[in-house]
């Protein structure tokens, strides 16, 4: 290749000629003699790290917080509603689910009030008991459990302020039971429990149960508390608690609750009014029935004031009939009723309870007539003389008979009727718990076996000489 070099005067510099760019050989593709081309390069990647175990552990935890907090702030939003609806539902619960019927209710909160209630005879006895163990605040120290013989021991006669009668008309075996238990259950346990014993506790047949106790609620008890095999399953309660959270539910409840708010008569959710009231005027000159605030029943005026011969009447009408009360066919005490009454009096003691037995007794024309046909009334003639053995046998305090004559001083007027002692003939053979437990404290109590109730009527002695009363010849 040719070179060309200019030299500059003076030596101050020279160009030289800049040889050509070589021209590319172009070969066609596929051409002999071809070199392969070559591939083209890879580009360098550099391979990615996993991540640590640990870190994907928790930044999954983190992933699943934040998402959840978004859940859980949305549902938090709505949590003060719910909890109002639920509070509300229950507290009005127009349909009676969870608090009870509205008309028990309504009594229930008066006579914890202080009050007197009207329409006695109306009332569901033995929804109000159990709504009363329910809403009580604190245990009253003494409780009085029994038929209507019980129901007149009051707060005067009883000697506490803090009594409630839990007595209901015509109570069985399991209405007497199962009120004491649901006092425990609720945590209210008594101190002292005052049991008016009817003779038909102790008999077996069906004629002895009231079919408005609550037979479910004692197989519950003999289950849960006496160890007894029953046919009793608890209830199950989800779709009931459902309701709670029912918007239907919470609506009917707004609707009931401002319909009868500052309203002068409550209604029930059909809106029928529900007749029981705070008693207006002096209490004693009444011309209905009323349930005192501490449970007893103040009969009306009218006839709490009934003369003797009025007294004696019922009576004697009562006599006729006295088997139709629990009784009939009551031939023999049952061995069964007497072990689940000696485990109630075991169990009411293990819970710190002292219990006090009651015999209350039957007009004297009534217990006179019942002594004439003894075959008829085996069963009740055998109870009072085994309740006062059990007493003796294992020291509780009992008080009272079946048998007037061993009460002293009592007359027709301290009775009601054939079957119902006044208060006037209680406090005859009942001088009040104070007494009593002073009693048990000291080891004064008397003794259940100093007296005997007559079973077989007096035979009178002939008149004339006394020899003749004894079979034996005249001037032997």
């Amino acid at each position: 290749m040719e070179q060309h070099q200019v030299h500059r005067a003076g030596g101050a510099g020279y160009r030289t000629q800049r040889p050509a760019s070589p021209t590319p050989v172009r070969r066609s593709a596929g051409g002999a003699g071809q070199a392969p081309a070559r591939p083209a390069a890879r580009k360098k990647t550099r391979r990615q790290k996993k991540p640590d175990l640990i870190y994907r552990f928790f930044a999954g935890i983190v992933r699943r917080l934040y998402f959840g907090s978004k859940t859980i702030l949305k549902f938090a939003l709505l949590v003060p509603l719910l909890v109002f609806m639920v509070a509300f539902s229950y507290n009005v619960d127009c349909s009676g689910l969870f608090q009870g019927a509205l008309a028990p209710r309504r009594i229930v909160d008066l006579m914890l009030q202080g009050y007197d209630v009207t329409n006695f005879d109306q009332m569901d006895e033995r929804e109000v008991v159990q709504l009363f163990a329910q809403d009580v605040a604190e245990a009253p120290q003494v409780i009085g459990i029994g038929s209507s013989r019980v129901l007149q021991f009051t707060s005067e006669i009883v000697g506490s302020d803090s009594f409630f009668n839990m007595g209901v008309t015509g109570a069985d075996v399991r209405d007497c039971m199962t009120s004491y238990y649901k006092m425990v259950t609720y945590g209210k346990t008594p101190q002292v429990l005052i049991w008016s014993l009817d003779p038909w506790v102790f008999y077996g047949s069906e004629a002895a149960f009231d079919e408005r106790a609550d037979a479910e609620l004692y197989d519950e008890f003999l289950t849960n508390v006496l160890g007894v095999e029953t046919d009793y399953e608890a209830p199950d309660q989800v779709e009931l608690w459902k309701a709670l959270a029912e918007p239907a539910y919470f609506q009917g409840n707004v609707d009931y609750y401002f319909k009868n708010r500052g309203q002068s008569t409550i209604t029930d959710e059909d809106g029928n009014p529900i007749d029981f009231n705070p008693v207006e005027g002096d209490p004693m000159h009444q011309t209905t029935n009323i349930k005192r605030a501490d449970g007893s029943v103040l009969y009306f005026e009218e006839f709490r004031e009934r003369p003797v011969d009025q007294i004696l009447a019922d009576a004697a009408a009562a006599s006729a009939t006295f088997n139709s009360v629990h009784m009939e066919g009551f031939d023999s005490l049952s061995d069964t009723q007497c072990q689940a009454f000696d485990a109630f009096i075991r169990y009411a003691r293990s819970q710190g309870t002292t219990v006090i037995l009651v015999l209350s007794p039957w007009h004297p024309y009534l217990y006179d007539f019942l002594l004439t046909e003894p075959d008829l009334h085996k069963g009740f003639f055998q109870v009072e003389a085994w309740v006062r053995q059990y007493c003796a046998q294992n020291d509780v305090p009992l008080y009272g008979s079946y048998d007037p004559t061993l009460i002293e001083g009592l007359e027709d007027i301290d009775f009601f009727d054939g079957l119902h002692c006044k208060g006037s003939g209680i406090v005859k053979f009942f001088s009040g718990v104070p007494t009593v437990l002073q009693q048990v404290q000291n080891g004064t109590l008397p003794d259940p076996l100093a007296v005997t109730a007559r079973v077989t009527a007096e035979v009178p002695e002939p008149e004339g000489d006394p020899a003749l009363s004894t079979g034996e010849p005249a001037g032997g």
